[in-house]
């Protein structure tokens, strides 16, 4: 994978694209109302999987490794084994959150709270991959975005006028894919050594199954009939598949905590989708929220920038506290 390892910054540009291949997929979704959320949850992933047998078919044709990981059987392959069971079931259970909160919130506002998972992930790759946390400008930057959160939830006790229970629902449900998308990355960038289309034909199969059998569960399963919702079917997995193969290269870049960080886009992204295609503007305090938001993201960011600067820098010796 030396290929992809070019520069400090190759992992987050590879993110960005990452984020407007699902962002797109996700405004798909939210226009799709009449098929319920674990149905679109079973096309995305069931689209991430089909294509993801091709290309370890083309990685085998070319007689490249891939299995080097898991095979032969071992300790070390079971360890694999559980790890891309837990990385596709957090995955799929984040994007079925996700799109259970746009029943109750818009786009935009659903993607604001999603994406506040790059503090989560700086908290959970501290904890189990071992990466540096921060100290109190990360926690600073941690309180920062969460009030950004909350200025999009729009509590009553801030707002005044009567609770928004539909709101609040959905600010809940997007927290909770905050959360679990979060986990799904750091497990990720723990099998970054693992060959990326065996990462990718995992988190479609294992989400496929998963999605599948709650929907069946649920007896909520269904295929769309008409050509305009097939196409979108195709599309929602295709971009899926797409973006997630840019985040597993953007993992083997860099470290999980600042390809979370470019991850968030998603949230501009959400709001552009939103403006042109569904001609839906964010009200003010939808943009202040997530302004707020956004700016704890990029203290998080810019002490990613100067921590990755010559101990001799002078721009390093000038923000010195932000290290602390």
């Amino acid at each position: 994978m030396k290929l992809y390892i070019r520069s400090s910054f190759m992992g987050m540009f590879l993110c960005f694209i990452s984020s407007c291949l699902l962002s797109l997929g996700t405004m798909m979704v939210s226009r799709m109302t009449q098929f319920h959320p674990i149905t679109k949850s079973f096309w995305r992933f069931a689209g991430t999987f089909l294509p993801s047998i091709f290309v370890v078919i083309y990685y085998a044709f070319k007689k490249e490794s891939i299995t080097d990981s898991f095979w032969p059987i071992r300790y070390d392959s079971f360890i694999v084994f559980v790890s891309l069971a837990f990385r596709s079931f957090f995955g799929c259970t984040a994007a079925t959150l996700q799109y259970y909160s746009l029943k109750y919130m818009p786009l935009g506002d659903s993607s604001v709270i999603c994406n506040c998972y790059p503090i989560f992930v700086t908290i959970f790759a501290s904890v189990f991959l071992g990466e540096p946390f921060g100290g109190l400008f990360m926690l600073l930057s941690t309180m920062v975005t969460l009030c950004g959160v909350g200025i999009v939830s729009r509590p009553p006790f801030i707002f005044g006028g009567e609770v928004n229970s539909e709101l609040l629902i959905g600010a809940g449900l997007a927290l909770g894919c905050s959360i679990f998308m979060a986990m799904a990355i750091v497990m990720i960038r723990h099998l970054h050594q693992i060959h990326h289309c065996i990462t990718l034909v995992g988190f479609g199969m294992f989400g496929t199954a998963e999605a599948g059998a709650l929907a069946w569960g649920f007896n909520v399963l269904e295929f769309p009939s008409q050509d305009i919702d097939i196409l979108k079917a195709f599309a929602i997995g295709l971009l899926s598949c797409g973006s997630q193969l840019f985040l597993i290269f953007a993992l083997k870049c860099d470290n999980a905590g600042p390809v979370a960080l470019v991850k968030s886009s998603d949230v501009l992204f959400a709001f552009l989708w939103q403006m042109v295609f569904i001609q839906t503007f964010p009200d003010l305090i939808s943009i202040v929220g997530a302004i707020v938001m956004m700016s704890g993201i990029f203290l998080c960011g810019f002490r990613k920038y100067i921590d990755s600067l010559e101990e001799n820098n002078a721009t390093k010796k000038m923000f010195w506290f932000v290290l602390k």
